[in-house]
């Protein structure tokens, strides 16, 4: 193999370029700004220019990742919380509902069925 075709182990691992705007882009969520009024802000305040579903995407996989620890993330004393929590998980377990009352079958008995009678 030639040199230019050999592999060195690993390189810089990939970064957002909206990795650093992380609190700008949660604090325009919080006053309830929509995607694509982000997007324009971020390319008039910022000069960052991206796609209107670029922010959604990284927000939506940072939250998603910051709930999970990892060791790329044991450094960081961040602590996430999501926009929405999830009232559900605080709620305590509600009891089951109780099941219907299975009422025994009785199979038909074929003395009482009368075979001679025609059907129209």
């Amino acid at each position: 193999m030639t040199e230019t075709t050999q592999r060195k182990g690993g390189g810089k691992p990939f970064r957002s370029i909206l990795e650093p705007h992380f609190e700008f882009i949660r604090e325009l969520r919080q006053r309830r700004k929509t995607w694509r009024q982000i997007t324009e802000l971020l390319l008039t305040e910022k000069d960052i220019r991206v796609t209107v579903y670029a922010p959604y995407l990284f927000y939506r996989r940072k939250l998603k990742r910051a709930t999970k620890p990892n060791w790329e993330n044991v450094g960081n004393n961040f602590k996430f919380q999501p926009a929405r929590p999830n009232a559900a998980a605080n709620r305590p377990p509600s009891r089951p509902a109780p099941l219907p009352k299975l009422n025994a079958f009785n199979r038909p008995n074929i003395k009482n069925i009368n075979t001679d009678q025609e059907f129209t």
